[in-house]
């Protein structure tokens, strides 16, 4: 009996092992054939053949690769939230990230910059030499070879910071909807909602600007691994009207409404920019209106940037203000402020004082240290300044001139113990005065290096707007029957394939963007109206581009020949940015055919333009936009504080009612075209964001050892990182003694 009881165990032992290996067996071919199965990411479409120009009887447009008709749909235009390969995080100049270009974990040398490998600050853009990134708890830091912060990367507000080389300041926050929000001090900002047509990602940008509000569209692209957003018009003009301004008039004309003679841009840019005498074809005459649009633009910001908001409020209860404005180093400027703090509550008289401080309380006076204040060596509670979130302090007082020792926002604080603001209360006021007393006398900057922008270089932008029109007018001719734009086409991947055939292309600037040296790795400036150009393309892995300086306004600017690394996509909107001017122009142009000198336009030119599906049907934008972009240059002032100390992020990334709310069919419940315009004022120019860089990563919460120049021995994370003595101190009594 027990003989058969063992055997009849063992068989059953037997049994369930061959039963374990053939449940092996079936999930090794489960998954080999899941993954056989599994399609792989379809490539990006390759640019097809050139468009076709419009009719007439000019020559052919130099470009060589077009936009590839798609094919027709019957489908039913929808608005429905993206799919799920949109990126999920910004750059601080608003543009997309990707996986393929995280910052390595070394600092930028003299590498050159190429492909996926090349080195990167904390928001993505290409690093500079001798620059730093330090992860912090929040996300990362990067800083200039002088110890200056460039740029911070904050993952729990989804917000993206850089500090421009001209003391400009752009934020860029994603929101857990999808959303974005790219903010700007004295430039246009955009709040950016996504949306799907024909199954194509698409966005829809609500500009803001001075209380004005202007949209524009965006199909969405992946271009070797780089999201992009190319510009889909906001309107499409008649075939006829396309002939007419891309065909040469029938005699060259003298334009004489431009009405620029005596502006303050006009003259400042005197040197810079010479229209054209006479302009043979519609192309010259947009060139000279985008270039003079662009320029008007960066001088309104800076003025703007310079001037600032007039009367600054400077509270007691927080150590630094932002004081809203720009100074640019080495100029000059008169500040005087007035009023009364308290600086303690809880104490009755004597905790009183104007903004040159107390001298005679305990640890404040002559001698005595006070080493827990936030600038030790200065007066107590005195009104004190800064340029950046990580300048050295300076003594204001009730009034002073300051040469500024470095470009950026100027910041406004209290020279209390660092524990000591809680119980304060009141306000001092500030006004800032540039040299000369207005913003035109402080934009005298160095004009060293500066080069123009010759003939032939503006014979080289007007071709470019003659190849943009060509595009459009396929584009329009696509959309008229049914079909759908190829966004690969449109974009910068038809550009640069027209590089690599032989093609050259040149790109005007649009906005406030710093690149480096594709040699040396220095830092450098480009600004609205600069010219670059492509003659090389770049390799298939690369997300940026190698261009050459054609013109420069000098000064801290990249001088002109230099080549530069531009991120491909900075590449896009600055294309995107030079549709936009065009479509403008375009519009402007319509409504003066047959005065001030240009000719008058047949009548199969004259037809309205008609909005296309896609922008009809694109979500609302919300009343709330403009004061979530204002909202946002407050909360990076926390976040660079924040990021300075290597804390913890106390507030998160508010969520927004949805974005994909239904409305009744035909109604817009932001009031449509009648309250939000699709064409941008006329005078300043509004340019575009430009969008740059690639993902950054995420850091670690167990900080090692942080990247620096080769030579240079590692930094612990943290070391440095305050450059104003004891911030961060907490203390549990005051430091200063209030009797």
């Amino acid at each position: 009996m027990r003989n058969w009881m063992i055997q009849l165990r063992d068989r059953k032992i037997s049994r369930l092992r061959v039963a374990a290996v053939l449940m092996c067996l079936c999930s090794w071919a489960i998954l080999v054939s899941g993954q056989s199965t599994t399609k792989k990411p379809a490539a990006p479409a390759k640019p097809a053949a050139a468009p076709a120009k419009p009719a007439g009887n000019s020559t052919k447009p130099a470009t060589s690769s077009p936009a590839r008709p798609g094919a027709a749909t019957t489908n039913h235009p929808t608005a429905n939230a993206p799919t799920a390969n949109r990126s999920s995080a910004p750059m601080a100049n608003g543009s997309r990230p990707t996986g393929t270009n995280r910052p390595a974990t070394t600092t930028a040398g003299g590498a050159r910059p190429a492909g996926a490998s090349a080195p990167r600050t904390a928001t993505g853009h290409v690093a500079p030499a001798g620059s730093h990134t330090v992860a912090t708890r929040n996300g990362a830091v990067t800083r200039r070879a002088d110890g200056r912060i460039s740029d911070v990367h904050d993952s729990r507000r989804g917000m993206d910071i850089h500090h421009g080389l001209d003391g400009g300041r752009r934020v860029s926050v994603e929101r857990r909807d999808g959303s974005r929000l790219v903010a700007e001090r004295g430039r246009r900002g955009f709040v950016e909602r996504p949306y799907q047509y024909h199954g194509h990602d698409f966005a829809r940008r609500s500009y803001y600007y001075h209380g004005v509000r202007y949209d524009g569209y965006y199909n969405h692209y992946n271009y070797h691994g780089v999201f992009v957003d190319v510009y889909a018009p906001a309107v499409f003009f008649a075939p006829g009207f396309y002939g007419w301004a891309y065909n040469p008039w029938s005699a060259a004309i003298a334009y004489s409404a431009w009405g620029w003679a005596g502006t303050p841009w006009f003259g400042f840019y005197g040197a810079y920019f010479t229209p054209w005498q006479t302009y043979p074809s519609a192309s010259f005459w947009l060139a000279d209106y985008l270039l003079a649009a662009d320029l008007q633009a960066v001088y309104a910001a800076q003025a703007g940037a310079l001037t600032g908001g007039g009367a600054i409020q400077v509270p007691a209860a927080q150590p630094w203000t932002d004081s809203g404005m720009q100074v640019v180093a080495g100029q000059t400027y008169t500040i005087a402020s007035s009023g009364l703090i308290n600086y303690s509550t809880g104490n009755t008289g004597n905790n009183i004082a104007t903004p040159d401080g107390r001298h005679d309380i305990g640890g404040c006076r002559p001698g005595e240290a006070h080493p827990q204040n936030v600038a030790p060596a200065l007066s107590c509670v005195a009104l004190i300044g800064r340029v950046g979130p990580d300048g050295v302090p300076f003594a204001v007082g009730r009034a002073t001139t300051i040469v500024a020792p470095a470009s950026g926002e100027l910041f406004f604080g209290v020279n209390d113990c660092v524990s000591c603001f809680a119980d304060n209360s009141g306000a001092w006021v500030a006004t800032v005065t540039p040299a000369g007393g207005d913003a035109g006398a402080a934009q005298t900057a160095d004009a060293s290096g500066a080069a123009p922008l010759t003939p032939e270089v503006k014979q080289a932008i007007a071709d470019e707007v003659k190849n943009q029109l060509a595009l459009e007018n396929a584009e329009a001719a696509q959309v008229k029957t049914g079909q759908d734009v190829d966004a690969g086409s449109s974009g910068i991947g038809r550009l640069i394939q027209d590089v690599g055939t032989g093609h050259p292309h040149i790109f005007v600037v649009g906005d406030s963007l710093d690149v480096t040296s594709a040699s040396t790795q220095q830092e450098c400036h480009l600004s609205e109206g600069d010219a670059v150009q492509m003659v090389t393309a770049p390799a298939s892995d690369a997300t940026a581009a190698d261009l050459v300086v054609k013109s420069s306004k000098g000064g801290i600017e990249c001088k002109a020949n230099t080549t530069v690394a531009v991120n491909v996509s900075d590449l896009q909107e600055m294309q995107n940015h030079m549709r936009e001017q065009i479509d403008a122009g375009l519009k402007d142009m319509q409504s003066k055919a047959g005065s001030g000198g240009i000719p008058q336009a047949p009548a199969s030119a004259k037809a309205a333009p008609s909005q296309p599906q896609y922008a009809a049907i694109a979500p609302p934008p919300s009343p709330q936009d403009q004061s979530d972009l204002e909202a946002q240059n407050k909360d990076a002032a926390a976040a660079e504080s924040e990021a300075q100390q290597g804390g913890a992020s106390t507030s998160s990334n508010p969520a927004p009612s949805s974005i994909f709310q239904q409305w009744p069919q035909g109604q817009d419940p932001s009031g449509g075209p009648e309250t939000g315009s699709t064409n941008p004022p006329s005078a300043p120019s509004l340019r575009g964001s430009i969008e740059s860089g690639p993902r950054v990563f995420e850091p670690p919460t167990d900080l090692g050892l942080i990247w620096s120049t080769p030579g240079e021995e590692p930094f612990q994370p943290g070391i440095g990182l305050n450059t104003s003595p004891n911030i961060g101190l907490r203390s549990e009594k005051k430091g200063r003694n209030d009797s």
